[in-house]
């Protein structure tokens, strides 16, 4: 328990909170409404909008908001490394297709949002040497108590900036195993659009309460089918090496699961380019199993903004490949951790607003 406190407290610490919220009075909390903590947003909404950058234990959210009320809300997830925001362009263009697909309304442009949001990250101060995180979200805003999204006065906008590690950093070179959910299983488009990154993450919650007293630190979420979907917060990749791959790269093939059960995950996107640029070749499937992913001659590995690439050595207790990280899946670690150091992949956490104006009009 001290150990989460800690994490929470340093997470508090080191964190602010961009804020942006219709003024209603009595409704909005109180810190948007105190001198010298907010200013008044110019948007073309009917009603008045404060925004301001608070620390974590200034900010609100209304009883009222439908994001904490019914998951009404989409985010993203966005890295901070090597004095950058990595792919920050490709997660703003993902949070306004969620936003859109869910039909919220974006009270500012791209460029203004994508602003306050840099203006945050420079009141955390990082070092260029030290990894942060940030979690942009934008909820329906507070309505009544009905789900009816119409009775909701407009949308809610915040942006936590702090720091993230989801796995300790020797797993990078030993790898984790993954434990399989078979009772909760991945939900398709016809119920909710898995390329919608919503805040509604309790299907993948409860896989990992199936699972979680096997002691392992992911689970692999199964179609209705059965088939592999993807883990509960990142996406899985299959690596099968064919004889002579050593020599000739097109024998080396990456299998991952098609977008009808997935997130199309922008590190998954990117780790797929880097691959075909190294010769190998990719299919999307929607017919892999969980024994597909071990056994001799097979590599795995997950993708996702918090963890990059993770290797996974197990599934359910039996062994990938070896045991171990293999080569395949070390070279692509390489790539994606050169890519995040590569300033044509993201905007410099010290940029101004015209640096700003120029990355996200290319």
């Amino acid at each position: 328990m001290q150990a989460v406190i800690n994490e929470l407290i340093s997470l508090a610490n080191k964190g602010r909170v961009f804020v942006s919220m219709p003024w209603v009075p009595g409704l909005t909390p109180e810190a948007l409404g105190r001198e010298g903590l907010y200013e008044i947003a110019a948007t073309d909404e009917a009603v008045e909008r404060h925004h301001g950058i608070l620390r974590l234990n200034q900010a609100g959210l209304s009883p009222l908001d439908h994001g904490g009320l019914y998951g009404d809300a989409v985010f993203e997830g966005i890295l901070i490394d090597h004095g950058q925001i990595f792919l920050f362009k490709e997660h703003m263009d993902r949070w306004w297709n969620s936003a859109r697909k869910l039909e919220i309304d974006m009270p500012y442009s791209k460029e203004e949002l994508s602003w306050q949001i840099l203006r945050t990250v420079q009141a955390v101060d990082f070092r260029d040497d030290e990894r942060g995180y940030m979690r942009p979200v934008l909820s329906r805003g507070f309505g009544n108590l009905g789900i009816n999204p119409a009775k909701c006065l407009a949308p809610t906008v915040y942006c936590i900036v702090s720091t993230i590690q989801l796995y300790p950093p020797q797993k990078y070179e030993t790898g984790i195993e993954l434990s399989v959910a078979r009772r909760i299983r991945r939900a398709g488009a016809e119920i909710e659009d898995p390329n919608v990154k919503s805040n509604n993450y309790l299907n993948n919650i409860c896989g990992l309460l199936e699972t979680r007293d096997k002691g392992r630190l992911e689970t692999m979420m199964l179609t209705s089918r059965g088939n592999v979907a993807e883990a509960t917060a990142d996406n899985t990749f299959l690596v099968i090496k064919d004889e002579g791959w050593e020599e000739d790269p097109s024998r080396v093939s990456l299998h991952t699961p098609t977008g009808d059960y997935c997130l199309m995950g922008i590190t998954r996107n990117r780790i797929i380019r880097n691959a075909k640029a190294l010769g190998y070749t990719v299919e999307e499937r929607d017919d892999l199993l969980p024994i597909d992913f071990v056994g001799p001659g097979r590599e795995s590995f997950m993708t996702g903004t918090g963890c990059g690439l993770m290797p996974v050595v197990g599934v359910e207790g039996v062994p990938v490949g070896d045991g171990e990280p293999g080569p395949v899946t070390r070279t692509l670690l390489e790539t994606i951790r050169a890519d995040m150091k590569n300033p044509e992949f993201g905007l410099s956490i010290h940029a101004d607003r015209n640096d700003l104006a120029r990355y996200i009009g290319n």
